[in-house]
């Protein structure tokens, strides 16, 4: 992954650039979450995503209130309901594209999202239910990132 774009999309001056890498490594959320995230769904600085409750990372909770800020003030009159929308969406109640959030973060999102699993499968030393629990996943997806900690004949080399 190419960290420096990841640090400069962190800090970027445009909040939603900064608020979207920022919820994939701090909290690996998944793509298509970021795009069906409501308004709602970010309160008393939790993050509500079905039946888990994130308590957001200080930095991301930054990014996340300077990008509610901007759109508030940008889109007063929008109806939309996502938590994420842009000059095109603000018109309707339709979540944004997965193109948009390539296009705002210029890397995979899915990417940042898989690093941030496995620092913390290194983190825990490959801990299966810190896992299953931090991030919703599966016992067989969490299982994934956990062979790569776990495996000595990878030699440092991951495949997820």
């Amino acid at each position: 992954m190419d960290l420096q774009r990841l640090r400069d999309n962190l800090t970027s001056d445009n909040p939603a650039t900064a608020a979207l890498p920022a919820l994939l490594a701090f909290h690996a959320v998944r793509l298509k979450q970021l795009r069906a995230m409501l308004l709602t769904d970010v309160r008393d600085g939790r993050l509500h995503i079905g039946d888990q409750v994130i308590v957001l990372a200080e930095p991301a909770r930054q990014r996340l209130t300077a990008y509610l800020n901007h759109r508030a003030a940008t889109w007063p009159t929008t109806v939309n309901p996502h938590l994420f929308i842009h000059r095109r969406s603000w018109m309707h109640d339709r979540p944004v594209t997965p193109w948009w959030i390539r296009k705002q973060l210029g890397m995979s999102g899915q990417l940042i999202r898989q690093d941030r699993i496995l620092d913390e499968a290194h983190a825990t030393s490959g801990d299966l239910r810190m896992l299953c629990e931090l991030f919703g996943l599966s016992t067989a997806g969490a299982t994934r990132f956990i062979d790569s900690v776990n495996s000595p004949d990878r030699g440092g080399t991951y495949r997820i």
